[in-house]
């Protein structure tokens, strides 16, 4: 992982940036008296891409799969105004377009790479981490993201522009940052992606080609890559991409969990490629979630798996030990194959009712509800203005009615979650004027193209998971991995919505976007897998373990004290788990992660 921070209005660079910088911090001129400032420490597949022609200084920070050659032609476009030219700069990247009187900037489609300003004695400056921003601009906590972030997760349109610091704000992904000659920041969608109408073939066919540039450039540039293989269609599907492009064996590792039938899947992938070095490690009691609460990993924002903190340290050292400088995983592949089932009310039509009564009636026996209550959710979800939505469940949650159970609670516009249960009035009422404060602003989802219902809602989904991830990477980091996932790369998210969430989301074949792309490629004992582990047991496991730890931390929880949990609700989901009896483990995670954050913070 890369920091970077740049000062790009200006004469000098401001002073007190130097709170926020560190020796092994390098400068780089770009434009005239503009001065940015990259952290050296970064691998072969992360590093500084600078493209100069007349007119535009082109920099490209992060995993980019676009030639030089190419970045080129695209600079030379941006100098003569052609900003459009920005969105053929694919990878896992930020791109910076420095030009005679104004700078553009832009992250990545996924949401993995945000870019973050603020202003700083009068001058705009722009990071890669909001904290290092707050640091300069006022280090001051945001309560009301804080709690939008617990209560709407997905719902990332809604709270993406902020941060978890007051004035710092984000960028969201397929909008522009533009700086003038004045200093003024302001943002605007640049990217209209088309209406997703491409069928399997077409749609597999590029999907196929992404994959293979996403992973093909990334184990050309490392010395010892490694991969994840869990026996799953994301990880075997980048694995064995990488075993037939890298020159030399990839070593591909699987986690090993008593009673979980992963492993075996796994090792039949591993035994169909020749260029494959293939280990299996099984998970330690001592790393098991909420293990070491005590040592909390200091990352940028607050993110879920921070309760897996012993376990992300224990792996990663692994990768370490292994010998490994990049390691390429399958996280995203479920953000970007899948569409949330509010896709369904894209169906609800005259034309197409058939079709949504076999998806219904395919999910319902799936998920052991009646198929006329998914119909019915997904017909009053296609009658209903996103902004009466955002209204409606403003009210749900100072009512503290969750709305409807079951799978039936995600054919919406907005999925309030299940950490209300475990908030304060206060915060609910804190996150309903918010959402009532985006209605007013917004008619329709704050997304970078024409798309529907199932489409949108995935859309904001997968940018909520990737700007979690990020954290994932920069902990790897500091172990020296460089942690990669291509299916967030933009070409592939590109291929990916070019696909309508009807089509790349059935209940009679999982992901048969993937399923298409990789015929010939993916052994058929993986593709045709119907199962898929199931790891929550040992979240439960870890909450019978770790309950004193836990609980230890609730005893002064900050999330208590910043009035936005009900402590004494926590205490009980805890009993309930460590009990061994079921609870939403992704609400409890979300509260605790962002409860082990704020302790971090305030630590260092």
């Amino acid at each position: 992982m890369m920091w970077w921070l740049a000062s790009v209005v200006g004469h000098r660079t401001p002073q007190g940036l130097s709170s926020v910088v560190s020796p092994n911090w390098y400068i780089t001129a770009a434009g005239s008296g503009r001065f940015w400032l990259w952290h050296g420490q970064a691998g072969a597949v992360v590093r500084l891409h600078r493209v100069d022609v007349p007119g535009c200084s082109l920099l490209v920070v992060g995993c980019c799969t676009t030639s030089d050659t190419e970045l080129s032609g695209i600079a030379v476009r941006i100098a003569c105004g052609d900003m459009a030219a920005l969105a053929e700069v694919d990878g896992s990247r930020v791109v910076i377009a420095v030009r005679a009187d104004d700078v553009w900037a832009a992250g990545d489609l996924a949401g993995q790479c945000p870019v973050f300003y603020g202003c700083f004695k009068g001058q705009v400056v722009v990071g890669s981490h909001a904290g290092a921003l707050a640091e300069l601009v006022g280090r001051s906590l945001n309560r009301e993201w804080l709690a939008a972030r617990l209560l709407v997760p997905s719902a990332s349109d809604v709270w993406w522009t902020q941060s978890p610091w007051h004035g710092v704000r984000t960028v969201r992904p397929g909008w522009l940052l533009h700086v003038n000659p004045d200093g003024k920041a302001t943002t605007k969608r640049w990217l209209d992606l088309d209406v997703p109408r491409a069928g399997l073939a077409d749609g597999s066919q590029a999907l196929r080609a992404a994959l293979r540039r996403a992973v093909s450039v990334r184990v050309a540039a490392a010395e010892m890559p490694t991969v994840d293989l869990s026996g799953g269609l994301d990880s075997s599907t980048v694995a064995l991409l990488a075993a037939r492009a890298a020159p030399a064996p990839v070593r591909a590792l699987t986690l090993t969990v008593n009673g979980v039938e992963d492993a075996s899947a796994a090792a039949h992938a591993a035994g169909t490629v020749s260029g494959m070095a293939y280990k299996q490690l099984e998970i330690p009691d001592a790393v098991l979630p909420y293990s070491d609460l005590d040592r909390p990993l200091i990352v940028d924002e607050p993110a879920d798996h921070l309760v897996a903190g012993a376990w992300v340290r224990w792996w990663r050292r692994c990768l370490a030990e292994d010998g490994s400088d990049v390691h390429l995983s399958g996280d995203g592949g479920d953000g970007v194959l899948f569409a949330l089932p509010s896709y369904l009310a894209d169906l609800a039509s005259p034309h197409t009712l058939r079709t949504l009564w076999r998806h219904a009636n395919g999910w319902a026996r799936l998920r052991n509800q009646a198929p006329h209550t998914l119909v019915r959710a997904a017909m009053a979800l296609r009658g209903t203005p996103y902004r009466e939505a955002f209204v409606r469940a403003a009210d749900r949650l100072i009512q503290g009615d969750s709305g409807p159970i079951g799978w039936a609670r995600l054919i919406s516009w907005i999925d309030l979650g299940g950490a209300g249960t475990l908030a304060t009035s206060e915060a609910r009422h804190l996150v309903a004027s918010y959402l009532r404060r985006h209605a007013e602003e917004h008619t329709t989802p704050a997304v970078p193209g024409r798309f529907g219902i199932g489409d949108a809602t995935a859309w904001l989904s997968l940018n909520a998971y990737a700007r979690g991830l990020r954290s994932e990477v920069a902990v790897a980091a500091t172990c020296g991995i460089t942690l990669q996932s291509p299916y967030l790369d933009d070409g592939v998210v590109r291929a990916c919505w070019s696909v309508p969430a009807s089509v790349r989301t059935t209940p009679e074949q999982p992901k048969p976007l993937l399923r298409h792309a990789v015929d010939g490629l993916v052994p058929a004992s993986v593709v045709n897998r119907r199962t898929k582990g199931d790891y929550t047991a040992l979240s439960y496991r870890g909450l019978h373990r770790n309950a004193d730890a836990i609980d230890h931390v609730l005893t002064s929880s900050q999330l208590g004290s910043l009035g936005l949990i009900d402590v004494e609700s926590m205490r009980a989901e805890l009993r309930k788990g460590a009990a061994g009896l079921p609870i939403r483990l992704g609400a409890f995670d979300t509260v605790l992660g962002m409860e082990l954050w704020l302790r971090a913070i305030e630590v260092n």
